[in-house]
């Protein structure tokens, strides 16, 4: 056979260079500090912006892939959180990966004529649930929209109501065990574990008006433009009797 020392070489030698090269794209492929690139249009179902620690900042999500929520370092199935199953959006956390509130919205055809639209911007206290949203919910045309404001207790954490909820959700036909579940909830519920809403300023069903309400949730004052164009302030007792009105007819 035949040699010929200055081919054999030539190719050891480009081998070298080409081996070289690809190593280098490769690597700086994975350069952390390379420069941002632009990307015109993206196809996703769900994009998980992550922070210097590995947990999850922002999460843009489809229906089908949004995350159930997540409070001490306990993650819940999506099912657990009443309707979140039927929604798409963004959700926020903070450096621990607790949840911390976010953006959602779905509509849904129930049939011919029925329908069901929500939009929900909200943001939650720490290590609870949501104390401020901008709520729009439309059954059939029965709607509302506003701003809502909560209560939250600060001596609790929203991960003991969860772990009920979760507990009432994997009891499935076992009606004793819902039933004492349920009197463990009305018990924290009762003792304020689970917050109250406090105000409500928007419309419902065409009505403009503010709710101010007690620590029980019970609306005690009302201010609200009637249908004739009138304007009226209402004050209500725990039981929800009016008992004063303003102006006076």
């Amino acid at each position: 056979m035949k040699a010929y020392p200055a081919l054999t070489q030539f190719l050891v030698i480009s081998n070298i260079v080409l081996t070289g090269f690809i190593a280098f794209i490769f690597l700086a492929g994975f350069d952390k500090k390379s420069k941002a690139g632009t990307i015109e249009e993206i196809n996703a179902e769900r994009i998980n912006i992550i922070g210097e620690n590995g947990k999850p900042v922002l999460v843009i999500s489809n229906r089908r892939l949004m995350p159930g929520p997540t409070i001490n370092g306990k993650a819940y199935s999506r099912d657990v959180v009443d309707g979140r199953e039927y929604m798409s959006g963004m959700l926020f956390f903070n450096e621990l990966g607790d949840e911390v509130g976010g953006i959602q919205y779905a509509g849904i055809r129930k049939d011919s004529s029925g329908y069901a639209a929500v939009g929900h911007l909200s943001f939650d206290q720490w290590q609870q649930n949501q104390v401020m949203a901008l709520d729009y919910n439309d059954k059939n045309g029965n709607r509302y929209a506003g701003l809502r404001i909560w209560d939250r207790p600060v001596n609790a954490s929203f991960d003991y109501m969860l772990d009920i909820l979760n507990g009432l959700k994997e009891a499935g036909g076992n009606k004793r065990l819902k039933d004492s579940l349920l009197q463990v909830w009305n018990a924290a519920k009762e003792r304020g574990e689970n917050g109250v809403e406090r105000l409500f300023i928007g419309s419902k069903n065409e009505v403009a008006q503010i709710l101010l309400k007690d620590r029980k949730g019970n609306v005690r004052a009302k201010l609200y433009v009637a249908d004739s164009g009138e304007a009226r302030l209402e004050f209500l007792n725990q039981r929800g009797e009016i008992t004063a009105v303003f102006p006076k007819h």
